[in-house]
This record gives C-alpha cells, structure tokens and sequence, in this order.
C-alpha cells in the first residue's frame, strides 16, 4: 500500500532506541559491552536482551571476518535478501554446512525504528530502503504516474511492506503446478512446506497449521473496534466470516477474517529475522549490505558469477556451483537483460550484446491494484492499531471464477490516492474500506532506459488497460459502500466522506482509475513455464544458459491473489528443496 494521508507519522512518539542500538551493534559502532550499558541506562532491561546482544555481537564479528577476507569464489551465489532469498539462505545454509554461501544486498540493514515498528511501516516508503520505482502515467490510470515501492534493505518488503501473512489460494498454486508441469507447486506439496515453516499463535489445525517453525505469525492482537464491527456488518450481510485468514478460506470462494500478522511482542518478523539471522553466524555464510550487483558473468552460455560495485569499487567473483537471482519482480528482469538475457531488439537498443534471445524476460507484468479508497468520518477518533488494517475479506466480482478476484482491506487510516484525497479531502479522523484487484488481467512490462546499472528499469505496467479490471475494482468499491452503510457500522460512520454516493458509468470509471494505487506486490516478469517462451523451468532453471535460477516473485506464471510474501517465502523454500534434491 502506498503511504496514506492521515496525521499519525510521529505520534505517538517511536524513537526507536533499541532498534538504533541494534544497528550500532550490527555496524560495530558498539561492542557488546557498550550495548548493554546503553541499554540498560535507557531503561530497557529484559530478560531475552542478553542473548538478543550475544546474537548480535556473534553476527557482527562474524560477518566482519567474512566481509575482510572476501574469498575470489563461493558455491552459492543468492542475489537479494526479500522474502525468498532469505528462506533461501537461510534453509540452504542449514542443511548445507560444507557449502560456501554469498548474499548480496543492495540496501543496508533492517535495524532502523520504522522497520521494527509496524505500526509505522508506510513512513519507510520513499526513503533510502526503497528503490523508489514509479510506473510511468498511462491513459488508463488517467494521466496518472503511480509508485512502485520495493525493499531496499536486509528482508526486502518483508522489512518495509505492510505485515500481512496471506497464504496463496488452491486454485493459484494449482494453476502454477499446471503451467510448470511439477506436482511439487500445487497446493498439497505447498501446504506441507507452510505447516514446516509457520510457528502459529492461533487456534491449531493439522491440515493447515504448523508450529515451532521459523516464521512467527498471529491473529491480528488487540484489533481495533472498527475492524469487529467491519466482521459484524459481513455477518449480517450473508457474507462469509472465517476464523482464520489462512486455512480453509484457501481452498474455498472467499470470506472476511482478521488478518495473520508477523508481529511478535510489537515488533516486526521479518523474512530476514525468521531466515536470515539464525545462520548468519555460521562461518559457511557471508552476507554484503550495500552491494549493488552490475551484471552477471559467463563463459559461453555457463554462468560464472557476478560483478559488483561496493565501496566505490568493482569486482568479480565466481560461482562454483550455482547464481540464484532473488531480486523481485523489477530488478530481477533488469539483471538478466543487462547481462544479455532478454528481448533481443530490446538489448541492440542499448547496445547489450545478446547472450539468449529470450522475449518473455521483462513481459507479463502483475501487480495488485489497491483503490484508495471509500472513506468514512467517525463519531469518534480512535488511533489505529497493530500495522493499521487488522481485517480483509475475499469475494469475486463473478460467480463463475474459479476464486475471488477481488480484496477488500479496511484501513484504520485516511488511505485515499492523490486524485481522491484532494477531490474529497478526508478528516485526518478517517477511516477507509479500499477494494483491491487481486487476479488483474491488465499485463505491462519491464524495459531497461539504458545499459548503465545504476539507471532504474522503465515499469510500465499497463494498469487497468483491460476493461475487465474496472469492472471488479467497480464491484468491490460497490461492496465496500455496503458493508461500510450497513446499520452494523452505525457507531463508527459520522458520515460518508468518499464517494458519498452511488456511482455508474463514466463515473464509476473515473473513480475507479482516479483511486487506483498498487499493494506493490510486483510480479510476473521471468515467469515460470514448460513452453518455449518460459523463461525459468520448473526447478527455476534460467532457459538457454546453465547455473543460473531465480526464486522470487518474477517467476509467478500468474500473480497469487493474496499479498506476496508468504508465496516468496514458498517459492524460497521450493529452491532450498530443489537444491537439496540436486545434490
């Protein structure tokens, strides 16, 4: 979600000391010693601050060690620190103690205050964690240039992004299983790995729960009245109500739930905490912050490893065994077209020589549109919770689809896009019910600017291009008026701010494209498949070169209906799989 408009970035007062003392540390600003005296001045005791300032303290002597004596050669080779790349790392690195891993990200650490605290999340947007990505103004947004945002720091989105734990529909991983041609991407097999990965604080189930494993996840805490109140008014709509977000409403229409968050004792969980941190002691793992990956290396069509700028210098260093992109849906395109795999006309452009003529790369762009938004003022201001939405809901826009197509997420917040917020000019007081677009049928695309590295892609995403899209996105904001009116949502609606009343034809259109922003769940762009234009295979094979994978949201044949990150979490996992069977 893009930042909304509301009056709550610095208030309550988040100065984020331990998060600052736990950068010091990492950083080796501060030895242990000093950590704990620092922090036990500011009044921050606990019983679990010893060992968090050991884990620390180990991490950073070791990866300072590895970092000084930065070896010519390493097994692995893992490219980006998102969600996947740290399931990745982290199962890999485990299971494969004799084998040398090297992890490069192109951002800093994920210590900073608005990373740890997720009830500040969105104050991350537009700053140095963020690549800073814009898609280009398009007649179908109506003139309008939306961002793009992507994490830029040790656990990728799952560091800067809202905290929502969705896990992928049965009929998204069945459809994956059909175009890949593997069992092993269906909903069955990936139902296993979630039950091994998740340590769920909810209710138990032993087909859809998993406990003791890295991933930390939980009903949404302490959830705001609105978001009971959004549950009661579904109830009393016929709507479908499901005490969990994840479990059966995977393998059902839809329904409306409170949200699993990676929240643990108020602070974030992320991809890098659950995955990342545990092996970053071992001395089989070196991980480079700050390191921007120009180009991949070959010797014919082998690849032999990567260039990369740190420091202000170049260097090479090879891969003995495998490179595994994990870059996310803009950076991953890009990489490969500026090491030669791409649209051939495309890399003659800028003067690329073509390593494999590979179309598809950059093609196919997916995103979640997020409408921002129909609001309400309440009677009464009560500040937002947790991340700031702690309830959503799925439904189809048609009774003949095979799953939902469209999401709604109440925002405790002022959520509303540029266009919108100015027209209507909500009460910073305000709350919002915001369709998404979660099965888009509008495909855009990734082209490079030039052949310099350090330009940013060109994402033209193309954004409600199909006629379709502005139907479910119309269907849901309808939906959204209903639920928000209904007589259960009386205490909470002084008066309805936007749209403030039934839309139809153009109407609707201008407000549906004048709303539109994005989850920034960017996907599709190296997408995964068995035809000839795939540009992965199903062991995410890159097609036309050897030693080369990528796992991370790009391969998505078709983009999961769900916010991204357990399914990059999956599809991080799926490779640690696939490299332990190739041993």
């Amino acid at each position: 979600m893009n930042a909304p408009l509301h009056p709550y970035s610095s208030a309550p007062d988040h100065d984020g000391l331990l998060e600052r003392l736990e950068q010091a540390l990492i950083a080796g600003r501060l030895d242990r010693r000093g950590f704990m005296r620092a922090a036990m001045a500011a009044g921050l005791a606990s019983a679990g601050l010893p060992a968090l300032a050991d884990e620390l303290d180990t991490i950073r002597a070791n990866q300072n060690e590895r970092a000084a004596r930065l070896e010519k050669s390493y097994d692995y080779i893992v490219i980006g620190t998102g969600s996947a790349g740290s399931a990745l790392v982290g199962r890999l690195a485990a299971a494969r103690r004799g084998a040398s891993i090297l992890v490069l990200e192109a951002g800093g650490w994920d210590s900073a205050s608005a990373v740890m605290d997720p009830g500040v999340w969105f104050t991350n947007l537009g700053t140095e964690r963020d690549w800073g990505d814009v898609a280009i103004a398009s007649p179908s947004t109506n003139g309008r240039a939306i961002p793009e945002h992507m994490g830029r720091v040790v656990g990728g989105g799952s560091s800067i992004n809202a905290t929502i734990w969705a896990r992928p529909f049965k009929a998204d991983l069945d459809h994956w299983a059909a175009e890949s041609g593997d069992t092993a991407w269906g909903y069955e097999h990936g139902l296993g790995i979630y039950r091994r990965m998740e340590n769920w604080q909810g209710a138990p189930s032993a087909r859809y729960r998993g406990q003791g494993g890295p991933v930390w996840c939980q009903p949404a805490k302490d959830p705001h009245p609105v978001a009971q109140a959004m549950l009661a008014a579904c109830r009393s709509l016929g709507l479908p109500v499901l005490d969990d977000q994840n479990g059966a409403r995977e393998e059902s229409a839809g329904g409306f739930a409170l949200m699993n968050q990676i929240i643990r004792e108020g602070r974030r969980q992320s991809m890098a905490r659950a995955y990342l941190y545990p092996v970053l002691s071992q001395p089989n793992v070196t991980l480079l912050v700050d390191t921007h990956v120009d180009r991949l290396t070959f010797a014919g069509t082998r690849t032999t490893g990567v260039e990369i700028r740190r420091k202000g210098e170049t260097h090479r260093i090879e891969a003995r065994q495998e490179v595994i992109v994990c870059a996310g849906g803009i950076n991953t395109p890009k990489l490969l077209m500026l090491s030669g795999i791409g649209p051939e006309a495309q890399l003659r452009q800028h003067g690329i020589r073509t390593l494999v003529n590979a179309p598809d790369v950059g093609q196919h762009f997916q995103d979640h549109l997020l409408h921002g938004g129909c609001l309400w003022e309440p009677h009464e201001h009560v500040p937002h919770r947790n991340s700031g939405a702690n309830v959503a809901g799925f439904v189809k826009s048609q009774a003949t689809l095979a799953a939902p197509d469209v999401n709604l997420v109440q925002i405790e917040l002022p959520y509303a896009s540029d266009v919108v917020g100015k027209q209507f000019n909500p009460p910073k007081t305000s709350w919002a019910l915001c369709a998404g677009l979660v099965a888009p049928k509008s495909r855009g695309e990734i082209r490079l600017r030039s052949a310099d590295p350090a330009d940013r892609p060109i994402v033209d995403a193309r954004f409600l291009s199909h006629p379709d899209d502005v139907k479910a996105l119309a269907h849901g904001i309808e939906l959204a008026r209903e639920i928000g009116n209904s007589p259960a949502m009386k205490s909470w609606v002084k008066r309805e701010v936007a749209p403030a009343r039934k839309l139809a034809g153009q109407e609707m259109a201008d407000f549906v494209r004048n709303g539109a922003t994005t989850y920034f769940h960017q996907s599709g762009t190296c997408r995964m498949g068995r035809d000839s234009q795939a540009v992965v295979d199903a062991r995410l094979r890159v097609n036309g070169v050897q030693n080369l994978r990528i796992a991370d949201s790009s391969i998505a044949p078709s983009i999961p209906r769900v916010a991204t990150m357990a399914t990059c979490v999956l599809i991080g996992e799926r490779m640690a799989e696939i490299l332990a069977s190739a041993t």
